[in-house]
C-alpha cells in the first residue's frame, strides 16, 4: 500500500445533522463539488442526502455522477453550463445558475422548449464577490423578464458572500442589504405570477457567524467535512459548544529507513543537511499525491504516535522525514500524513499553515486517483 485516504462517514453524518439543526428553520443544502472537497462525491452525497434539502455541485458532470449514484434530491449546478450540455441538465433533472439576458438565456429557453419542459434556474446576483451574477441595478428587470418566459422556472435567487469569515464585517452586512434590496424590488411582480423562489446567500461561515444571512436556505460546504472556514468561526462556535468532526485522514507506510551521518544532504538541491547522525524515513508519496511542496523542511507526518519533521524537499512521489521521535520505526510501519495517530495530530489546518494556504485547498487537491476507504455508518 503506497497511500490511501480514509473517510469516516459517521463524522460526515454527525456534521450534516448538526449543521442542519443549526440553520433551521432555513433549509440545508450541502456542497459536494470538487469531489466533495476531496472526500469522494458519491459516498458523501449518499451519506448526507437524508439531511439535505438540496445538493450543490459546480458542473453538469458532477450532477450526472450524483444521478448515476442514485441521488434523488434536487441538484443545483452552481457553475457555468455550456449550451451543448443544457439538454443533459434537463435530462438529469438538475437546476442551473442563470445570470445572462442574451444568447445563453435564449439557449436555455430553446433547450427547455425542445424537451417540452421548464428549466429550473437559480438567478445569481453579484453583490460584491465580483465573479458571476447580474448587477444589482439590473437584476429586478432581468428577473421579471425571466418570469415571463414559459420555459423558465425561477427556483431560487442567490448570491455569495466575500468576507463572511470575519467576526466584524460591514462588507458582509452591505452585501446582504444589496441582495435583499434587489429581491424586494421584484418580489411583488413574482408573487403576482405565483413565483416564490428560495433566497440563499450564506455558506458555512455566514451560517455560523451571521444568522441573519441564512434566509431560506444555506449552502454548507467546508463545515460538512469537519473543517472550519476560519479560526474566527471555530472560536465563536466552540464558545457556543458547537463542534465539528474532521472526516478525512491520509495514510501510507515507510518505504525505506536509513541512517545517515552528520552533514549528509537530503533530497533535491541538498536543501537539508543532517545536523548529526540521523535516521531518515522515506514516505512513498509526494507533491503528485497532494502534498504541497511548501511543506519541504517545515511540515511533519506521524510515525509511532510522534510528529516526525519533513526534511529536504518534497519530491514528486516521495517525501523524507526525520525519525528521531520514532527510533524504532522500520519499513512497512504506518505513516499518518493527515489525521490522528495515538494522541498526535496533523490536520489540514497544519498543512495549510505550512503551505501558506487554507484547509479548503489542502483537501480538494488530494488526487481522485488515491484510493478512498470509507468507514461505514454506525447503525
Amino acid at each position: 500500500m503506497i497511500g490511501r485516504i480514509r473517510v469516516c462517514l459517521d463524522a460526515i453524518a454527525h456534521n450534516a445533522r448538526a449543521l442542519r439543526d443549526l440553520v433551521a428553520p432555513a433549509n440545508a443544502a450541502f456542497v459536494v463539488k470538487s469531489n466533495a472537497y476531496g472526500h469522494g462525491i458519491a459516498q458523501i452525497a449518499k451519506t448526507v442526502e437524508p439531511f439535505a434539502q438540496r445538493l450543490c455541485v459546480y458542473s453538469i458532470e458532477e450532477a450526472a455522477a450524483l444521478r448515476d449514484a442514485g441521488i434523488t434530491r434536487p441538484i443545483f449546478v452552481m457553475g457555468p453550463v455550456q449550451s451543448v450540455d443544457l439538454e443533459e441538465a434537463i435530462g438529469r433533472k438538475a437546476e442551473i445558475a442563470l445570470w445572462d439576458t442574451r444568447s445563453w438565456l435564449r439557449a436555455v429557453a430553446q433547450a427547455a422548449r425542445k424537451r417540452n419542459t421548464r428549466m429550473p434556474v437559480h438567478v445569481k446576483i453579484n453583490t460584491g464577490t465580483t465573479r458571476l451574477g447580474l448587477e444589482p441595478r439590473d437584476a429586478p428587470d432581468a428577473i421579471e423578464d425571466y418570469a415571463r418566459l414559459p420555459e423558465i422556472e425561477i427556483a431560487g435567487i442567490f448570491s455569495h458572500l466575500a468576507a463572511a469569515e470575519e467576526l466584524d464585517s460591514p462588507f458582509t452586512l452591505g452585501q446582504l442589504e444589496t441582495f435583499n434590496r434587489a429581491v424586494q424590488a421584484v418580489d411583488h411582480a413574482l408573487q403576482s405570477k405565483g413565483v416564490r423562489p428560495i433566497r440563499h446567500i450564506a455558506a458555512s461561515a455566514a451560517a455560523m457567524l451571521w444568522p441573519q444571512t441564512r434566509l431560506d436556505m444555506v449552502r454548507i460546504g467546508i463545515a460538512l467535512y469537519g473543517l472550519w472556514p476560519s479560526p474566527q468561526t471555530r472560536v465563536a462556535m466552540n464558545g457556543a459548544k458547537f463542534d465539528l468532526q474532521p472526516a478525512l485522514s491520509m495514510h501510507s507506510t515507510l518505504a525505506a529507513v536509513r541512517d545517515v551521518e552528520a552533514g549528509t544532504p537530503i533530497g533535491y538541491g541538498g536543501s537539508y543537511h543532517a545536523p548529526k547522525r540521523t535516521r531518515i524515513g522515506v514516505v512513498p508519496l509526494g507533491y503528485a499525491d497532494g502534498i504541497p511542496r511548501l511543506l519541504s523542511n517545515r511540515g511533519a507526518f506521524l510515525v509511532g504516535g510522534a510528529r516526525c519533521p519533513i526534511v529536504g524537499r518534497v519530491c514528486m512521489n516521495m517525501t523524507m522525514i526525520d525519525l528521531a521521535q520514532a527510533p524504532g520505526a522500520k519499513p512497512g510501519d504506518e505513516v499518518v500524513l493527515l489525521g490522528r495517530q495515538g494522541e498526535a495530530l496533523v490536520s489540514a489546518d497544519d498543512w495549510g499553515e505550512w503551505a501558506e494556504t487554507i484547509n479548503y485547498e489542502i483537501v480538494t487537491r488530494l488526487p481522485a486517483e488515491l484510493p478512498r476507504v470509507y468507514d461505514p455508518l454506525s447503525r
